[in-house]
Parts: structure tokens; sequence; C-alpha cells
């Protein structure tokens, strides 16, 4: 399964619709990761997993202004499953 595939299951999109704002939510979400310290690493299927969550959320509460300011604690706490030995914050 590719993300983007993973990403439209996790959003309940239909597999048959454009996926360019699921592609947005994707591309936030890898940086997202990056910026917290997780290098990208398309090759993870753990990593994979997450970006996908995250993506998804981000598609799920797009347009909302109180649902961007806060990213679930399940989600940031991957960040530690994720970040590497000796990464940033460690």
């Amino acid at each position: 399964m590719s993300d983007m595939d993973m990403v439209r299951r996790f959003a309940g999109a239909d597999p048959d619709a454009d996926t360019t704002v699921l592609q947005f939510c994707y591309d936030a979400a890898v940086e997202w990761y990056e910026k917290a310290g997780v290098p990208k690493d398309t090759a993870g299927s753990l990593y994979a997993f997450w970006v996908a969550n995250l993506a998804a959320w981000m598609y799920d509460n797009r347009g909302n202004a109180d649902a961007a300011a806060a990213v679930p604690c399940y989600i940031v706490a991957s960040v530690h499953q994720l970040r590497p030995k000796g990464g940033a914050g460690t």
C-alpha cells in the first residue's frame, strides 16, 4: 500500500477522488515530523503509519483553527517512538 493510499484510507476519502488536498496534508505531516526531529524515512512502516495518521487528522480538521493549534497527544507521543536515539531533544 502506498503512503497516499494509507492517508486516503485513514481520512475516509473516496479512492477515486482528487488527492491534491490530501497531498498537502501529507507533505505538512512529513514536515511536522521533520521539525520534531524525526528524519524522513519512507521505508519505515511505523513512520508511514504515523505520518498517515497525522495527515488524515489534518485533512479532517482543515479549516478548523481551534484544532490546528492542538495536535492530538497520541500523535505527539509518536515522536518518541520515531525519533532516533541521540536525535533532537534527547
